[in-house]
């Protein structure tokens, strides 16, 4: 897999980005693929690995940092959800750029978290993605949070923010928090992150007030409107995800206003199956390649 590197700006920051080609497949027929990763995630961990997976079969991948993360600039593991939006628009104005020198269609993709990400980010750049790709997202966090903690958990999750609200009104100075205490993980998906995520240079987080209030703002769903109409989405989802239920690809799928298709992962939970040579990833990677080349 060949490699290009490619620095980009965003709110005034240098972010590092990466074109991905097969040396012996380049298909100049299919679209340039922009793979976002999730909370947390880096260049170097799901999009290369999404890259691993369709240059053999002709496409073009881009992946990307957010700021704060890898070799991107901006203040080290911040996590702001409407700043990541804003990353994803600005890589899509550079896939863009090199996408209409070569005759070529723009496909976001987005995983984990980034499946809601990309539809706000659509929405920013009207016009400049030709298909959409949601992976094991979720696109409202506070049902997502209810859903995960239980209504007991969700109040408790509620007073622990009213709190820390005013401890940092009344002068309190700012503490780390860990992001998993404001996103809580199910047992699976916190056993994937902790033996193998953590092994990528560079993972690692600690997380701030201002996440969780980032986070509960996050409603993507919601935003959805007529500049979808024309835009095709996959809906791609394990079937036994008890991170991000299934209810969240079942509800967009009923809201999205455009051509969309929902693909349910039989076997496939939220992220413990993320390895190359899984037979699961194998299979949740090759249904997405093909409907690109169907619907791109």
């Amino acid at each position: 897999m060949i490699e290009q590197n490619v620095k980009f700006h965003s709110d005034g920051l240098v972010l590092d980005g990466a074109f991905f080609t097969d040396e012996h497949n380049n298909d100049p027929s299919l679209p340039i693929v922009i793979v976002c990763s999730g909370f947390t995630g880096q260049k170097n961990i799901h999009p290369e690995r999404y890259a691993r997976a369709f240059t053999p079969r002709g496409f073009t991948v881009f992946g990307f940092d957010y700021r704060g993360f890898g070799e991107s600039q901006g203040t080290r593991e911040k996590v702001l959800l409407e700043e990541q939006v804003r990353d994803i628009a600005a890589a899509v104005a550079v896939v863009r750029q090199r996408a209409e020198k070569e005759g070529r269609k723009v496909v976001l993709a987005g995983w984990g978290m980034a499946g809601g990400l990309i539809l706000d980010a659509c929405r920013l750049v009207e016009g400049q993605v030709d298909a959409l790709v949601a992976m094991n997202g979720f696109f409202d966090a506070v049902r997502v949070q209810k859903a995960l903690r239980g209504e007991h958990g969700w109040k408790a999750f509620k007073q622990f923010m009213a709190a820390e609200r005013q401890r940092l009104a009344l002068g309190g100075e700012p503490q780390g928090i860990d992001p998993f205490d404001i996103y809580p993980l199910d047992p699976v998906s916190r056993e994937y992150v902790f033996t193998e995520l953590v092994k990528a240079p560079g993972y690692g987080v600690t997380s701030s007030f201002d996440f969780a209030d980032s986070l509960i703002s996050f409603k993507p769903e919601a935003h959805l409107d007529e500049r979808f109409a024309s835009v095709p989405l996959l809906i791609a989802h394990g079937a036994e995800n008890d991170l991000h239920p299934v209810t969240e690809p079942k509800s967009l799928y009923a809201a999205y206003p455009g051509p969309k298709e929902l693909f349910l992962l039989e076997g496939g939970g939220h992220t413990e199956w993320m390895l190359d040579d899984n037979p699961l990833f194998i299979q949740f990677s090759g249904h997405i390649a093909d409907w690109m080349q169907r619907n791109v």
